[in-house]
């Protein structure tokens, strides 16, 4: 699976989306753990590494995918990398397009920021983090009218431990 497939696939699981304590939780087979307020809801997906709903109504996926990222680690063809992955994540949903971008680094990985708008006015926020042998899509969906801004504060934590 290319990572711009991974993308396609968080960005449109999340359309159909216990209570979780405060600490942090742990993903399986990668040192990322999801930091989400204690009052989200877990959801079981079979297809998903970890969902969530918040008690205002966003929606968040995460997924993995076993997929070389070499040229997200190479200067040189890091920017071409990540506009493919965004042409993914936006061919996912017709009438979506991007609102924000940003590409850089979380601890030393590899990191693409992106906030998405449908034509309905729900956003998506999500954070691709590409390792060299494997990709973890963070996908947050936030109905019109709602803040973005727990989105953000929870994509920005997404993240490995600083080395």
């Amino acid at each position: 699976m290319s990572a711009a497939l991974l993308v396609g696939v968080v960005v449109t699981t999340a359309l159909g989306l216990g209570v979780v304590g405060a600490d942090p939780i742990t993903l399986p087979r990668t040192k990322v753990v999801l930091d989400l307020p204690g009052t989200w809801t877990k959801l079981d997906h079979a297809n998903l590494v970890a969902a969530y709903r918040s008690p205002e109504g966003l929606a968040l996926a995460v997924t993995r995918a076993q997929v070389p990222n070499p040229d997200a680690w190479r200067p040189k063809t890091r920017d071409t990398y990540a506009d493919q992955i965004e042409r993914g994540a936006i061919a996912a949903v017709a009438g979506q397009r991007r609102i924000g971008r940003k590409l850089g680094e979380a601890n030393g990985v590899p990191a693409l920021d992106l906030e998405l708008r449908r034509a309905d006015g729900t956003t998506v926020v999500l954070r691709v983090l590409l390792f060299r042998t494997y990709a973890l899509a963070l996908a947050i969906e936030i109905p019109k009218g709602k803040s973005l801004d727990e989105a953000r504060s929870i994509t920005t934590r997404f993240a490995p431990p600083k080395p």
